[in-house]
């Protein structure tokens, strides 16, 4: 067994309070080759002298032992779980600096678009067709305006249809308003072809009897093309096809669609 000789002794209580020697589980330094060795056969023990160093190396084991004491194990992990915070935490700043450098600007997120399921039931949708490609416009709509027929009958002219009931014309109240004086026309040519209350609608607008005829049989023929396209006669459309006063136009669109003229009738 290995002994220590009072010197050694002396300078390991200089180091060591007494209570630090009995909780510490390194109360002695390791041994070196040359202090001592062991024979397998006899146990005897043979004794060396310490170097000159021994002091020394005494000395700085008696200050790291405390270091490596169980009491500070937790602050060793508690160090390393602060370190492995700083790694994240530095990550997390990298990859924001990545991102706020490559585009200053806002960034738009497309939107996604929800694509409309077709029924193979449900027949495909034609494109809307334009009005002026059913009726005439510009000069060809002037054409014919000046030329469309208005001396035969209404029963001759228009479709059974769309024949204008003059019953409307006697029971339902239709009235017109312009700002001139009622025009005269009893005397001019086919004013023999008016109703009574057209010939009173004609005269307010200071229409005479041809212009008159040749607006209702533009309108009534007009609406029946478009009906049959199913695209709604509106007024803009009206003023486009009678060579009058758009005003005119829309005071005669406005009363032959009270008398029911402008629709088909059953």
């Amino acid at each position: 067994m290995m002994t220590f000789n009072p010197k050694s002794l002396s300078i390991m209580r200089k180091v060591y309070e007494k209570k630090q020697i009995e909780v510490d589980s390194l109360l002695s330094p390791p041994l070196t080759p040359i202090e001592t060795t062991y024979s397998p056969v006899t146990d005897n023990v043979r004794f060396y002298s310490y170097p000159k160093s021994r002091k020394s190396f005494i000395e700085s084991y008696c200050r790291m032992a405390p270091l490596l004491k169980s009491e500070n194990h937790g602050l060793n992990d508690r160090i390393f779980s602060l370190n492995v915070y700083r790694d994240l935490v530095n990550k997390k700043k990298a990859e924001e600096k990545i991102n706020n450098g490559m585009l200053n600007k806002s960034v738009v997120v497309p939107s996604k678009k929800r694509k409309l399921s077709v029924s193979k039931d449900k027949q495909p949708s034609y494109k809307k067709t334009r009005v002026s490609s059913v009726l005439p416009t510009g000069k060809d709509a002037a054409s014919a305006f000046d030329s469309i027929d208005i001396e035969s009958t209404d029963l001759d002219f228009f479709p059974s249809r769309w024949l204008p009931s003059q019953e409307s014309l006697d029971f339902i109240p239709v009235k017109v308003h312009w700002k001139g004086a009622p025009l005269s026309i009893h005397q001019q040519p086919l004013y023999h072809l008016l109703h009574p209350v057209e010939a009173t609608m004609a005269s307010t607008l200071r229409l005479s009897p041809i212009q008159y005829l040749r607006c209702k049989r533009t309108l009534i023929m007009a609406a029946r093309t478009l009906k049959y396209q199913d695209i709604p006669f509106t007024k803009s459309v009206a003023q486009k096809l009678c060579r009058v006063d758009v005003n005119k136009t829309s005071a005669l669109w406005t009363a032959f669609g009270q008398l029911g003229w402008l629709d088909e009738s059953d």
